[in-house]
């Protein structure tokens, strides 16, 4: 245990926190984003929005810029033109037109730096406010996740567009979820038990609650009676998915703090019965885990046997 935290602590220290030159490198690349887009946009309202990993203290050097632009200009919700643009100016980029928030997906060649952007998504900004508060709550949280990601970024399974497993943000979730379940918890439940909008009314009209606990000075320590070590953190997240957790019958609610039943979810027929399920904290009608089929979920479930 003690040298497993070791490593962990040292992977993190030497591997994994974000350097001085990649930081630099990221605010000079959303510098030359920014004229690109005043020259090609003149007059127009952007605003552009850093969220994700590179905010949200769960960033490595490596890692993307996320970036959200809000617009009242629709047209620019079309990301083909941004592409388009984008191309006049050196960029490499990739349209995934039909995701749930279409992107395009960012490689500048001069900076050698990735970068997706959206454009009117603001859920994203609540997203990354939610896990900077989570983060600031304990701090085995940062070490801890970021070892996660690390992990499935070496087994391959933390690509959800491409690789049809599961995305950063939702192995993010299954972390955060994990030290609210510990026995005493070290993380909080931050959303009003009860979501205060029916979920299918939401999902009709496309509103969101939004609402969440985001006071730092109240819950900082609040996992101080929990004295487990960042070693034996990992240790018993790999058990549980492996062999504790219910793939068949259980749901991941990082907004409850707790499992949830597919039952309770109407998750318990068709593809979501067969599937891993994680349910999306704010669009709660959503599961993360979706992008995975039957068969990828069976090899993630055969990693954490094997970590």
């Amino acid at each position: 245990e003690k040298s497993l935290t070791a490593q962990i602590l040292h992977t993190y220290e030497t591997r994994l926190f974000p350097s001085a030159d990649s930081i630099e490198v990221k605010r000079t690349f959303i510098e030359k984003f920014a004229t690109i887009l005043v020259t090609e946009f003149p007059g127009w309202e952007v605003d552009i929005h850093v969220f994700g990993s590179s905010v949200n203290g769960l960033g490595t050097s490596r890692s993307d810029v996320d970036i959200c632009l809000t617009t009242e200009h629709r047209e620019l919700e079309d990301i083909f033109l941004l592409n388009k643009v984008l191309r006049k100016h050196n960029m490499r980029t990739y349209c995934i037109p039909r995701a749930r928030v279409p992107i395009v997906k960012i490689w500048d060649p001069e900076l050698r730096i990735a970068s997706d952007i959206n454009v009117n998504n603001t859920i994203a900004l609540h997203n990354t406010r939610m896990l900077q508060t989570f983060v600031a709550v304990d701090g085995r949280v940062r070490p801890f996740v970021l070892a996660i990601k690390h992990w499935t970024k070496c087994r391959d399974i933390n690509d959800a567009a491409f690789g049809g497993t599961l995305s950063s943000y939702t192995w993010v979730n299954l972390a955060i979820h994990f030290l609210q379940t510990r026995d005493p918890p070290i993380l909080p439940v931050l959303h009003p038990r009860a979501h205060s909008l029916n979920a299918e009314k939401c999902m009709a009209l496309g509103e969101v609650d939004l609402s969440f606990n985001d006071n730092i000075g109240e819950l900082r320590e609040f996992g101080r009676a929990n004295l487990e070590s960042l070693g034996f953190l990992l240790y018993a997240f790999f058990r549980t998915y492996a062999y504790e957790f219910d793939y068949r019958t259980q749901v991941v609610s990082l907004r409850n703090g707790c499992y949830l039943t597919k039952a309770q979810k109407g998750w318990d027929t068709g593809r979501p019965s067969r599937i891993f399920c994680i349910e999306e904290p704010f669009s709660t009608w959503l599961n993360l885990g979706h992008s995975a089929n039957t068969i990828a979920v069976e090899g993630i479930r055969r990693e954490f046997q094997r970590a």
